[in-house]
């Protein structure tokens, strides 16, 4: 009686751990944040940012579907995804879709080093980096940098350290490119990034 007692018991305990490991395993969370791009006062285009929190660690996608009238139509559509373990970025691919091309950059951590294939319109870069990587411009659309904070730019693969012009505002090099963050409790509430034609907004939206 106590044996079999005894195997019920064992036998619970293992199926409740079995399960125990399913339900952590199978475990995520995901977060939202939607902006407008906006271009001398006009909204042009949408963007998505999306942080998923799992067992395998954090995964950040940015989505922006832009489309305006510049001698010409001007259509781009941008994905950029990062996956982070244990803190450390892993792996980030980019792909941009416009009038220009097709480009795609990929940043995969392999032993002791990032092994970096950049494309964007005239830009190629392949120069491995060295270094543990702990952010990127997508986490910026989550977490507020501190000064010094060096991150890479998923779509040239190249490093950029983080500059506080004022208190929530923060500043980043991107490929010679200025690009200013503005927070309010610690919340991203609007991108200004400089561009060769016009610098453009990202705004969150409220709903």
């Amino acid at each position: 009686m106590v044996s079999k007692v005894y195997k019920s018991v064992s036998f619970l305990l293992v199926l409740f751990s079995l399960l125990s490991g399913l339900s952590l395993n199978g475990f995520s969370q995901t977060k939202t944040n939607t902006y407008d791009i906006v271009l001398a006062g006009f909204t042009i285009g949408t963007m998505k940012a999306d942080k998923t929190t799992s067992a395998k660690g954090e995964d950040y996608q940015i989505h922006s579907n832009v489309e305006f009238w510049f001698f010409g139509k001007i259509h781009v559509e941008f994905l950029q995804k990062a996956h982070y373990a244990n803190g450390q970025l892993m792996k980030a691919t980019t792909n941009s879709d416009s009038n220009r091309g097709n480009f795609v950059t990929t940043v995969v951590w392999n032993k002791d080093h990032y092994e970096v294939d950049a494309n964007s319109y005239k830009f190629h870069n392949e120069e491995p980096i060295n270094r543990v990587i702990k952010g990127s411009t997508a986490r910026l659309y989550f977490h507020e940098p501190k000064p010094g904070d060096v991150l890479i730019s998923e779509n040239f693969g190249m490093l950029t350290t983080v500059r506080e012009i004022e208190k929530g505002v923060y500043e980043i090099d991107v490929n010679g490119s200025m690009n200013r963050f503005y927070y309010e409790g610690g919340v991203l509430q609007k991108v200004v990034l400089e561009n060769n034609i016009k610098n453009y907004s990202i705004k969150r939206r409220v709903d």
